[in-house]
């Protein structure tokens, strides 16, 4: 019995021993993509399930890093950006609108470095996401895509839209 009881909590001890903190498990959801601020799982699948159309001021830009720069790799970078909610989303609506962002990272050898689906206008990689973000070795593309939500609704007003990408080399 004693034996059955170390294996089961084995796992666990050794996850608790590891020092690097791990996202709780609603943070990642089922597609592998981390999910921050306010964003559920829900609006994560809606978002996904329309195609993204063309329109820079509704998708978003970036205020920070600025394109083609170096990155510091002794720290975490704060990527920040602003975008335009949806022209349905003013008046009495506006507070019923929430806005979603997805962040997808990648190199020219790996599509999907991390992906990132956030209410929030900034994002900063834990520990983990930084290190998977030093592992690429090479240049990365960041690019931003932006929804309107109200409520628990996406509607065809609301995007997603495509907003800015740049590039940038951790050193």
């Amino acid at each position: 019995m004693l034996c059955l009881i170390a294996l089961v909590a084995a796992p666990s001890l050794v996850a608790c021993s590891s020092g690097e903190r791990q996202p709780p498990p609603e943070a990642i959801s089922s597609l592998g993509i981390q999910l921050e601020g306010d964003a559920t799982q829900a609006q994560l699948s809606t978002f996904l399930d329309h195609k993204p159309r063309e329109w820079a001021w509704a998708g978003g830009q970036f205020d920070a890093p600025d394109d083609r720069a170096p990155l510091a790799a002794d720290t975490p970078q704060t990527f920040a950006w602003h975008a335009d909610p949806a022209d349905f989303a003013v008046g009495n609506n506006a507070s019923d609108v929430a806005m979603t962002h997805l962040l997808s990272f990648a190199s020219g050898s790996n599509a999907s470095l991390l992906d990132v689906f956030t209410t929030l206008n900034e994002y900063t990689p834990d520990t983990a996401a930084w290190h998977e973000l030093l592992a690429a070795h090479e240049a990365i593309t960041v690019s931003l895509t932006t929804a309107s939500f109200l409520g628990a609704q996406l509607p065809v007003a609301g995007g997603p839209f495509i907003g800015q990408s740049l590039t940038f080399t951790i050193e």
